[in-house]
């Protein structure tokens, strides 16, 4: 017997469009850092802060914890290295997966 209730909240569960933090996180690479660049520092350091929650880049979190507040181009770098980190990572897998499938297809 199916489940009906589990289906309809994953169905539910799912935005029903990307957010903006996704979008940034998934972007092209080409002309990424002028794009970033263009953005604000808070919205830079939300999605930092959104992208690795255990770091210190919100300005309470760097008082809490005596570091200096994050300054713009210290957030434009470290947002541009975790989408370049991700997109690495995505092509790794990638690469990795299509050599198991075709080991097992010989």
């Amino acid at each position: 017997m199916e489940n009906k209730f589990k289906a309809n909240r994953e169905f539910t569960s799912r935005p029903l469009w990307p957010d903006w933090r996704e979008q940034l996180k998934e972007s092209e690479i080409n002309g990424l850092f002028q794009q970033l660049e263009e953005m604000d520092r808070e919205k830079l350091v939300d999605w930092l802060q959104w992208y690795n929650p255990k770091g210190n880049y919100t300005d309470r979190k760097c008082m809490h914890n005596g570091v200096k507040p994050l300054c713009k181009a210290k957030a434009v770098e470290y947002t541009y290295k975790a989408i370049l980190r991700n997109h690495t990572k995505k092509q790794v897998n990638h690469v990795s997966h299509g050599a198991i499938q075709l080991m097992f297809n010989n």
